[in-house]
């Protein structure tokens, strides 16, 4: 009889296997029909509310997760853009400061008659009490912490065979961007806070069955036998809870794909909660021999395995959870006199570029978005993104673990959470269960690769470190932790080896090489967060969110879409522009050249580091990788999806074999990011001046060792340079094949740097490039064609573009319209883009996007560059200056 219920628990479980998401036999979730109103409005009774019959005529229907503004705005409230311009003020409503009810009505199948009732509650932001059936089963004490997983128990009042009503009274944070406030979401400098504060439902609500004993929490961790990979040592753990007032005993099976299979008993007592251990001593099946191993995506599959646990009690199942792992071990190492920690995944090093998230300033999640993002993330050929105290949902998670994204996630700077000396034991419970409830959470993510206990410094209170460290033991995080993103020591667990040293406003690319006193962003350590600052969108985006009569970089509205404090607005990055590029009077003059001082600025920073790679830097993330909101610094891509000049000097800098030049020695190198040698490459370098006349030209053979950077050879002094000129860079592999084409602008009037005024955010100029004369380079033509096919919901063009003039045509920038005259297609992807072309080259630019995002239009190509003669150039797309007229 125990064979024939064991088999029949494993079918159940099998019949899900390898789904993406976590599974459970029965798990009700409280998504959508809840209502939202303010108590100010709904002055009735808790009791009341919390009942069948109560009028809710007037209440608004939302779908949780929702903040209280994100539900007003999805009931189309307020009658204007919030994001443009200075809108977002216009939230303020002193109804937002007092408490707020999302109600739900639901109801059991009938299979779970019986059963114990748990509610599980994943994210109130800030606190609240909790009605349910007109009894109040918690209150504000006890739900409290947008990051706390809280299980409530509901059997005493269920109603199994009608309808159950839920009422959850939120009440908003209150400053949690000072020292003693409330352990909440906190924006720092990034951006405005919304007025809600993000008060809310911020995760998922859930109702779970048990038959008296339940299992949770699932974690698989691995060991090998390093350097080899040929055996995995699988150590399972999950947490299993009597939920009766009796001792129960249990079985509890465990199941990994399809072919591995264990069990144990436990005694409970009663109510009692405790880790169940299976480990591959006890168990030989445990020990895996050649698994399916998860790696990072440019190292390899992001393999995923699947665990499935199940409580049997009296030969009944009580419950199962199943989800996907990947059988993967992180660890790290300090080095270079403890300023670097190195990361290693399957024992092997890995140099970590990427950038950090941040969800929708109103937390709106969605899974198409979050998956075109990570599509973007993957086509920067980034690696990494890190989340700092902005925890996000478990699709989002999800999808790293499929992409093969490693994440860096943490509490978070810079207010209440930074100084727990000023918690008093009620924050201080807030902060552990916080605390505890990530780690069940997050540990078993096969993306996790490192988790940090403090931001911008190591928890204040030491006690407070010592604390985490003993739950992150108890509940076997099984990845690196750190006491801080910043290079400080704790006094508990030592020095971080990393660093946030800044800058995170606008520095010139030979920045990246020369700070050689190792005190702020240069290339050494692994910067946890850096920047050149601001990312100014192109055009097409700053028209949605800043009125046409304050587009200009010193209005109010401007400024607002700037940072907060010191990063109000865009003055270092445009005096720098117009030092540069020339002065300009029209915004589409100044956005078209700013794409390329993004462009530069940010290829360099990835050049740089990756240059660099494990001679004394580890890894970098660039702040940030999205705005929240329409935003005009730090950001990769837009919040519109659209990918500029930031976007693709990234993307370039990070290709997996690729060729730059040094702006500091004057050198040609290579940086490999597989993990294979290459021999046989040749690196071809030629200068041009402006008026397309070859200045110098030269073709190397090359070979470079995996996951290694090289430099090749320096340039030579050139005479008869123009005072601009162009470096043309071109790396082919044995085979004859282009891996890599990057270009140059360069001045014979360098960019300094004034290091004596540097500060924790920036280091001022005190000489400038003089880039002034692209304005002014000689016109030439292109012909462009292009071919598209369409499949599935996919479609995919191939545009060619050739230069058939004398001169180089210069920032070639191809945009892809819904038609002639449309809106841009977004998201999109572009294989390159803001491309140069010598006189009579040609290139392929691959165009991929989703077809529905077309609605229902051709695709029209529109193809500028900064010296385009419109009147002489041809092809099936349309043209346009990429350098408007003042």
């Amino acid at each position: 009889m125990k064979k024939i219920l064991l088999m029949s628990v494993i079918a159940l479980l099998s019949t899900r296997a390898f789904a993406q998401e976590r599974q459970e036999n029965f798990n009700l979730l409280l998504k959508d029909d809840w209502q939202m109103q303010s108590v100010v409005t709904a002055p009735a009774a808790a009791t009341d509310i919390s009942k069948e019959k109560f009028y809710t005529q007037g209440w608004y229907k939302v779908s949780v997760p929702s903040t209280i503004l994100a539900g007003l705005l999805a009931n189309h409230v307020y009658n204007f853009d919030p994001f443009m311009g200075r809108n977002l003020e216009k939230l303020a409503d002193p109804k937002l400061d007092k408490p707020w009810w999302f109600r739900k009505e639901f109801t059991l199948p009938a299979a779970e008659n019986g059963k114990n009732v748990i509610l599980r509650l994943h994210g109130i932001n800030y606190k609240a009490n909790v009605w349910f059936n007109g009894v109040k089963i918690a209150d504000s004490t006890k739900v409290k912490g947008p990051y706390r997983i809280i299980d409530l128990d509901l059997t005493k009042n269920i109603n199994y065979s009608g309808t159950n009503t839920l009422a959850i009274e939120v009440l908003r944070p209150f400053t949690p961007n000072k020292r003693d406030g409330d352990l909440a979401i906190d924006y720092a400098d990034w951006i405005p806070y919304p007025q809600d504060y993000n008060g809310g439902i911020i995760n998922n609500v859930e109702v779970k069955t048990y038959s008296k004993v339940g299992v949770k929490f699932p974690l698989v961790t691995t060991d090998f036998d390093l350097p080899s990979l040929a055996i995995a040592h699988l150590t399972v753990d999950a947490q299993v809870t009597n939920y009766t007032n009796k001792p129960q005993d249990a079985v509890i099976n465990g199941r990994i794909n399809e072919n591995i299979s264990f069990e144990k008993k436990v005694h409970l007592l009663p109510n009692e909660s405790k880790n169940v251990n299976f480990s591959p001593l006890e168990f030989k099946q445990l020990n895996i021999k050649d698994p399916s191993i998860w790696w990072p995506w440019q190292y390899g599959k992001p393999n995923l395995n699947r665990i499935e646990v199940s409580a049997v009690v009296n030969k009944k199942l009580s419950n199962s959870v199943s989800e996907n792992f990947g059988i993967r071990q992180f660890t790290s190492r300090i080095i270079d006199n403890n300023q670097s920690r190195e990361f290693i995944v399957n024992g092997k090093p890995i140099m970590l570029r990427g950038a950090a998230w941040s969800p929708d300033i109103f937390q709106r999640r969605s899974p198409e978005r979050q998956e075109q993002e990570i599509r973007l993330v993957r086509d920067m050929n980034m690696n990494i993104v890190r989340s700092e105290g902005k925890m996000e949902d478990d699709n989002f998670y999800d999808l790293c673990d499929k992409y093969g994204l490693m994440v860096m996630n943490g509490w978070m700077c810079c207010g209440t959470w930074q100084h727990p000396e000023k918690w008093d034991a009620a924050e201080r419970k807030v902060a552990m269960a916080s605390d505890s409830s990530v780690m069940y959470w997050l540990r078993n993510k096969a993306s996790l690769f490192v988790w940090l206990n403090g931001s911008d410094m190591p928890p204040t209170d030491t006690s407070v470190e010592r604390d985490y460290l003993k739950i992150e033991k108890q509940l076997k995080w099984p990845n690196p932790l750190l006491a801080t993103a910043n290079e400080g020591k704790s006094k508990v667990s030592g020095y971080s080896g990393v660093k946030m040293a800044g800058p995170y406003e606008w520095v010139p690319p030979i920045y990246w090489e020369t700070d050689v006193a190792k005190k702020y962003g240069g290339t050494y350590s692994f910067a946890t967060e850096i920047s050149p600052g601001p990312s100014i969108p192109p055009y097409e985006s700053l028209v949605k969110f800043i009125p046409k009569d304050s587009l200009n970089v010193t209005s109010a509205a401007w400024n607002y879409h700037c940072g907060t404090g010191s990063f109000g607005t865009t003055k270092v990055f445009t005096k720098a522009l117009y030092n540069r590029y020339g002065e300009t009077a029209s915004i589409k003059n100044y956005a078209a050249k700013a794409q390329a001082q993004n462009y530069e600025a940010h290829r360099a920073m990835m050049e740089a580091y990756g240059l660099n790679k494990y001679q004394t830097a580890t890894g970098v993330v660039q702040w940030m990788l999205s705005n929240p909101w329409p935003g005009i610094i730090w950001h990769t891509y837009d919040y519109y999806l659209y990918p500029a000049g930031t976007y693709f000097g990234m993307k370039k800098a990070m290709e997996p074999l690729h060729v730059l030049y040094s702006y500091k020695t004057n050198e040609v190198a290579v940086i490999n990011s597989y993990l294979k040698t290459f021999t046989g490459l040749k690196v071809k370098v030629d200068v041009y001046n402006l008026d397309g006349t070859s200045k110098f030209s030269k073709t190397v053979t090359a070979e470079i060792n995996a996951d290694a950077s090289k430099r090749i050879f320096a340039l030579p002094a050139i005479t008869g340079l123009s005072d601009t000129y162009l470096l043309r860079l071109e790396l082919s592999d044995k085979s004859g094949k282009t891996q890599s084409i990057n270009w140059y602008w360069l001045s014979k009037k360098g960019d300094d740097l004034n290091w004596k005024k540097s500060n924790w955010f920036t280091t001022p100029q005190s000489a400038y490039a003089d880039y002034s004369a692209l304005q002014s380079l000689p016109k030439t033509k292109l012909v462009v064609s292009q071919t598209g096919t369409a499949e599935g919901d996919s479609t995919s063009c191939a545009v060619t573009i050739k230069n058939t003039g004398s001169a180089v045509a210069f920032f070639v920038h191809l945009r892809a319209l819904k038609g002639q005259g449309g809106d841009d297609i977004l998201p999109v992807i572009f294989s390159d883009n803001y491309i140069s072309l010598a006189s009579g080259e040609s290139r392929v630019i691959k165009c991929t996007y989703s077809t529905k995002n077309a609605d229902g239009t051709a695709p029209y190509f529109l193809t500028s560059a900064w010296n385009l003669d419109i009147a002489a150039s041809s092809g099936d797309c349309g043209f346009e200056d990429g350098l408007p007229k003042e």
